[in-house]
């Protein structure tokens, strides 16, 4: 009797293992994002987006400010915007995207996912843009689930710098 409890018991540990394994994948990737950055990507970086002007000649301009913090601080990721009807902060996670850094959307700075307007405009942590240092060069921004308005901007370029 006991030769055919011990493999059915087997069986069903094997069983409980593959259902786990997904499980554990998938919690491993939720901690591959943080709120702050990695040390070589921590600090200040900013990018002034120009959409041209009003018919009444007022520039339409929004900076971008992304502050990157060691990832064992609250509120390590940020990006807020301002300008030119536009107002919003975003509490955002990192995580390395081969030689780069993925910034993706976590929630807004009320702590909310949707909007003031109660839009849910982007989930959960999805990829808003990817940073790229090139060597010797300017970083190359990739915009994904946030882009500039306004007409002029490429899918990828030189938008982001340094500014500490």
């Amino acid at each position: 009797m006991r030769m055919t409890t011990t493999p059915k018991r087997f069986a069903a540990l094997a069983l409980l293992a593959a259902l786990s394994v997904p499980a554990l994948a998938q919690e491993a990737a939720q901690r591959a994002a943080q709120e702050g950055a990695p040390k070589d990507w921590q600090g200040r970086y900013r990018y002034a987006h120009s959409a041209g002007r009003t018919a009444g000649g007022t520039g339409i301009v929004v900076t971008y400010d992304l502050v990157l913090l060691p990832p064992d601080l609250k509120n390590g990721c940020v990006l807020t915007l301002r300008g030119f009807q536009t107002d919003e902060t975003i509490r955002c996670r990192t995580r390395r995207d081969g030689p780069g850094l993925a910034v993706a959307f976590d929630r807004y700075g009320d702590g909310k996912t949707v909007n003031k307007y109660g839009v849910a405009v982007y989930k959960p942590d999805q990829s808003l843009f990817t940073l790229a240092k090139e060597a010797g060069g300017p970083l190359i921004t990739r915009w994904q689930g946030l882009k500039p308005d306004g007409e002029g901007v490429a899918g990828s370029g030189a938008y982001f710098a340094r500014v500490k």
